[in-house]
């Protein structure tokens, strides 16, 4: 069997719009590889416009793991996204393919490639209920203040405002009467590459404006009113769904420049999350194919 640490993966990151899942579909063909998903809101089944998922033509023949695996009410965590992508690499490697991470959730990719194991944290529903509502009434600086005294290392790596992990290192705080931080042990398990795609500003923001420009002309607006049930879930705070489900009667025009001017905002928090991450990566500009090839065919050594 191969051993984890072993595995040589590569993981295809950047901001949204930027061009990730074309990229890595033309890896996948150069160099054999198998698409794993690493994007918070593809996992949610029937998400697919607003969540820019690869249609089946444009996959072309390429395997994609780690996509439509929920369903929209699923309280879904970072923990249970590194066990199921693991096992995921490994059972690509074991196929004599190479894995590659496709996402713009920095999260999913660091905790993945950073080894952060979750496999013990303990969970309990009611409780996590139970902090839900305290958080509702209380607010969420309140939390995070809490969250503060009792995990100091958890909060310096918790914003404020993430609600869902403030709630998540408490109720583990509760249960294990330990810091999360102490609990989740971290050990390197792969031997991974992370390549940063980039563009210019101007020009992704070009894209962003066209990409959220052609959801809407693909039916976002109606695919949003289909899944409404899900309101109040986690799945519903994705980009172009959370802004469609708050005002489902607005007009498209109002709609998509709130979605485009969200997109553009959350590209930033993206690019600063990248830049900040502690992993083995690379800075490659989206329109240099060429160079993102080579330094993969360096990496693995084909």
């Amino acid at each position: 069997m191969v051993q984890a640490h072993r595995i040589k993966t590569i993981a295809i990151a950047g901001c949204t719009a930027v061009g990730k899942s074309a990229t890595a579909i033309a890896l996948a063909k150069r160099f054999d590889g198998v698409l794993i998903g690493a994007d918070s809101m593809q996992i949610y089944r029937g998400f697919d416009i607003g969540t820019g998922k690869l249609t089946k033509a444009e996959c072309d023949g390429i395997e994609h793991l780690m996509i439509d695996i929920a369903d929209g009410d699923a309280d879904f965590s970072v923990g249970e996204y590194v066990q199921r992508a693991t096992a995921d690499i490994a059972r690509v490697a074991a196929n004599g393919k190479l894995p590659i991470v496709v996402g713009g959730t920095g999260m999913y990719v660091h905790s993945l490639f950073c080894g952060r194991n979750f496999a013990d944290a303990p969970k309990d529903v009611g409780l996590r209920t139970s902090l839900k509502l305290a958080s509702h009434f209380f607010g969420g600086s309140v939390m995070h203040a809490l969250l503060r005294a009792v995990d100091g290392v958890s909060a310096d790596r918790i914003a404020r405002n993430d609600v869902k992990r403030v709630i998540r290192a408490l109720e583990i705080f509760a249960l294990r009467g330990a810091p999360k931080s102490e609990i989740v042990t971290q050990e390197r398990p792969f031997d991974d590459l992370t390549i940063v795609l980039t563009l210019p500003r101007e020009l992704l923001y070009q894209r962003i404006n066209a990409r959220v420009r052609q959801m809407f002309d693909d039916g976002l607006i109606d695919e949003a009113r289909s899944l409404m049930r899900y309101k109040n879930c986690g799945s519903m705070q994705a980009l172009g769904y959370k802004q469609i489900a708050a005002s489902p009667d607005g007009s498209r025009a109002e709609l998509e420049a709130i979605v485009a001017q969200k997109t553009r905002n959350y590209a930033k928090r993206q690019m600063t999350y990248f830049n900040n991450m502690k992993l083995n990566k690379v800075f490659i500009d989206a329109r240099d194919l060429g160079s993102v090839v080579k330094c993969v065919g360096e990496f693995i050594g084909r």
